[in-house]
């Protein structure tokens, strides 16, 4: 019985410490008429912080649309390099599919969505659009990035 509940304790331990490595730093909702949304703050990636953060919208659109995404963050150490990238789903239990990908990032990125798709093809109109920033997993302690904003802007397709 004690191996039992030593083994439980172990894998609770474990868990918290694989779900603390990952965050959502925000998850919102545009009002119908929104095209832009703008977060600002300070969240650390890297280091002895989380490895992954993510920033999600959902458009709230009854249209195609195409979100270009800015992230602006300065840089806490020199050997690390982060990627950064914007990503679109359609349904809220849908996996999130890349739409740009950016590695070796170290300074402010923006995020283009240059994809135009013909009206016969939907499966690529994104409903939810998120930013992810993380580290390659083995960052060292003094190495970070600070996120101090990330920004949405959508257009029409």
């Amino acid at each position: 019985m004690k191996k039992l509940i030593s083994l439980l304790f172990v894998f609770a331990f474990f868990a918290a410490f694989v779900n603390a490595q990952t965050t959502t730093v925000v998850s919102r909702t545009l009002r119908e008429g929104d095209t832009y949304y703008g977060w600002s703050g300070t969240q650390t990636v890297g280091g002895v912080t989380a490895d992954t953060a993510y920033w999600e919208i959902i458009t709230n659109k009854d249209m195609p649309t195409n979100c270009n995404a800015r992230v602006e963050l300065t840089r806490a150490g020199s050997t690390d390099t982060y990627d950064i990238d914007l990503q679109g789903k359609i349904f809220e239990n849908s996996t999130y599919a890349a739409i740009v990908e950016s590695a070796a990032n170290t300074a402010t990125k923006e995020l283009l969505d240059t994809t135009r798709m013909n009206l016969g093809n939907c499966a690529k109109y994104y409903r939810y659009y998120r930013v992810i920033v993380n580290d390659d997993n083995a960052c060292a302690a003094t190495d970070s990035i600070i996120v101090s904003a990330v920004l949405f802007k959508l257009y029409q397709r």
